[in-house]
């Protein structure tokens, strides 16, 4: 008796048993007979061998991209520990166990045709089962991190810029809150406790610049040196973690200095960093007053 000879692979089969190999094989799942039939049949025809080009194609795309995105620092986390916390109840997993069922109802009536062994189909669900759920995971995590990322940007404060805070930063007390727990100000600049003559003569207050991530320290101060007239000004303190320009460190005099107005008369500025805080001094006026200032504050004059 003659042994029947296998009827050739038709194009659908022989893609099909290639797609559900992904692009290689486990380990525990070698190359069967099946799918070493689908590659020859590959190399034989040039359509077949095309799609399944564009396919590889678009799942090495697939994986560039679930690569190349960035996360925010914290944000891969809690995506990470929320789709965990969901694997149970989310309607992501439920759309695709509903794919893999689809996946499979197409895989039995392919069968039907070819008969294979209950190995074979078993290995075959296997195997669909294991795509269907990397394509689920990555869909489910691209459409995880869009919504969380911008959430993300959303919510997250951001720092405020030192020209920003220069132009809104206020020159009376009108509308700012009094500061009650001083043991939440950041601190004055090193010198300025030591200051003769220097003195703070009204309320603290807080003044909160925009979209910043915590309100900074609002002082009038007045400085008195000799004969001439007191020096009043403010003192705007705020943690150079929320500065997104910080200047340098003070050394000898301010590295940043700025120049705007009140009601259409002038206003000088300096700004520096010290210990991780960030001080900008108002002192209406052009100016020589603020640098009588910063002359008499500063550890050394420049």
């Amino acid at each position: 008796m003659t042994p029947s000879q296998p009827e050739p692979l038709t194009c659908e089969t022989a893609l099909e048993r290639l797609d559900t190999a992904w692009l290689d094989p486990l380990p525990e799942e070698p190359l069967g007979a099946d799918l070493l039939a689908a590659r020859e049949h590959l190399q034989e025809c040039s359509a077949c061998w095309t799609k399944w080009e564009e396919r590889r194609v678009a799942d090495r795309r697939i994986a560039e991209v679930m690569q190349a995105i960035p996360v925010p620092t914290g944000l891969r986390e809690q995506l990470l520990a929320q789709t965990v916390a969901d694997n149970s109840k989310s309607s992501a997993l439920s759309a695709a166990g509903v794919f893999v069922d689809q996946l499979l109802a197409q895989n039995v009536v392919a069968a039907s045709t070819d008969q294979p062994t209950v190995a074979t189909r078993t290995r075959h669900d296997r195997q669909l089962k294991r795509r269907a759920w990397w394509i689920s995971v990555a869909a489910m995590l691209l459409v995880s991190f869009a919504g969380g990322s911008w959430l993300w940007q959303t919510l997250q404060p951001r720092r405020v810029s030192m020209q920003m805070l220069c132009d809104h930063t206020p020159l009376t007390p009108a509308g700012l809150t009094k500061v009650v727990d001083f043991s939440k100000l950041p601190p004055l600049p090193a010198t300025w406790p030591r200051v003769k003559g220097l003195r703070v003569p009204e309320p603290t207050c807080w003044f909160t610049p925009p979209s910043t991530r915590d309100a900074a320290g609002w002082f009038i101060f007045e400085l008195k040196t000799g004969r001439a007239p007191a020096i009043r000004g403010v003192l705007l303190v705020i943690r150079q973690a929320n500065v997104s320009d910080p200047p340098a460190e003070l050394i000898a005099r301010p590295s940043w200095s700025g120049y705007t107005q009140r009601g259409g008369k002038p206003v000088s500025v300096a700004g520096w960093s010290e210990r991780g805080v960030v001080f900008l001094c108002f002192v209406p006026g052009e100016p020589d007053a603020l640098d009588r200032v910063l002359s008499a504050t500063t550890p050394t004059s420049a």
